[in-house]
């Protein structure tokens, strides 16, 4: 049912959608889904097929920003929007603070990208013996979250809330909220 979900969150005024693979967003834009579409799991393999349909790609590396931005050229784009992911402490994918300024100067020079959106995932926001931890988080995310926004010459939406931290962490909402299995009822 992902066009129907999809589908029903458009007529909803839901502002972005997120796939976890490219091919799950070229299936919504192959039934007419026109809103954003965030790629989570985006790779150089896919990188085409984002840029074809127009879909938008989580960075979190420089090898993605790089091999995007290449991808993004050879498209002839610019200013194609990415989404740029912040490791605060899940440690599976994201530029960590030591990283920030090397990605803002990378940002800052080229042309091809922009930044839509600045996120984290908070990896226990369900687990209330984990909330100093979550706090942490947030409260590292805003700053660097925020360190990014203030160096570039536009806005961007920061976003860190997931299903659990939409309910249990109110300064986690920042400007958009990211609900997945909460969607269904999690």
């Amino acid at each position: 049912g992902a066009y129907e979900i999809a589908s029903t969150l458009a007529h909803e005024g839901v502002d972005y959608l997120a796939v976890a693979f490219a091919d799950e967003g070229v299936e919504l834009r192959k039934k007419g889904i026109t809103m954003p579409i965030v790629v989570l799991n985006a790779d150089a393999d896919s990188f085409g097929l984002v840029t074809s349909y127009r879909l938008e790609p989580e960075i979190y590396s420089f090898h993605s920003l790089h091999d995007f931005i290449e991808s993004a050229e050879r498209f002839g784009s610019c200013e194609y929007p990415i989404h740029i992911k912040l490791d605060t402490g899940m440690h599976r994918l994201g530029f960590v603070e030591e990283e920030l300024p090397q990605l803002i100067e990378w940002l800052s020079a080229d042309e091809s990208v922009r930044v839509a959106s600045v996120f984290a995932h908070l990896s226990c926001a369900d687990m209330p013996s984990e909330d100093d931890f979550t706090r942490r988080q947030i409260a590292l995310f805003d700053r660097l979250s925020g360190e990014l926004q203030a160096a570039l010459p536009y806005t961007i939406i920061r976003h860190t809330a997931n299903s659990a931290a939409i309910e249990r962490f109110p300064e986690a909402h920042f400007d958009m909220c990211r609900l997945g299995l909460g969607l269904y009822g999690y």
